[in-house]
């Protein structure tokens, strides 16, 4: 996956029971999705909206998230634009959007691939920096 994204993580304490909302809640959370701003959970709730009609298969547009919600369409665009940052949804055909995947634990699993070629590349640069200043592993 080419372009720009930002992925900002928490570690937070999983909930102690499988609980839906509460999953859904902590991933947002995890991913730094929610502010503390966000006191209507728009965050969460804009996501688990996207989730549902993913899972369903069918892509959705922000206008009948913002709909299905009762919160403004700018809302629900702040919180996709967010989330296609991350690397959780990607905009599909007609102006709709979808979970990245065909499941959130595929659709975790290609971050973590995206991650770690991010990391490869560091590694690489970081390796050339040792080499120039003289700090190439010693043990």
């Amino acid at each position: 996956m080419e372009g720009r994204k930002k992925i900002l993580l928490r570690e937070l304490k999983p909930p102690n029971k499988a609980d839906e909302g509460k999953d859904i809640e902590w991933l947002c959370e995890s991913f730094n999705l929610s502010t503390n701003r966000d006191t209507d959970k728009s965050a969460y709730r804009v996501f688990k909206v996207l989730l549902e009609a993913s899972l369903e298969g069918e892509p959705i547009t922000s206008t009948k998230i913002s709909e299905k919600l009762g919160v403004t369409r700018g809302t629900v665009l702040f919180h996709l634009q967010k989330f296609s940052r991350s690397g959780l949804i990607v905009r599909a055909p007609g102006r709709t959007y979808v979970l990245r995947s065909s499941s959130m634990e595929d659709t975790i699993d290609d971050i973590m691939r995206d991650t770690m070629q991010i990391f490869e590349k560091m590694r690489k640069v970081a390796a050339d920096i040792d080499k120039e200043f003289g700090l190439e592993r010693r043990w």
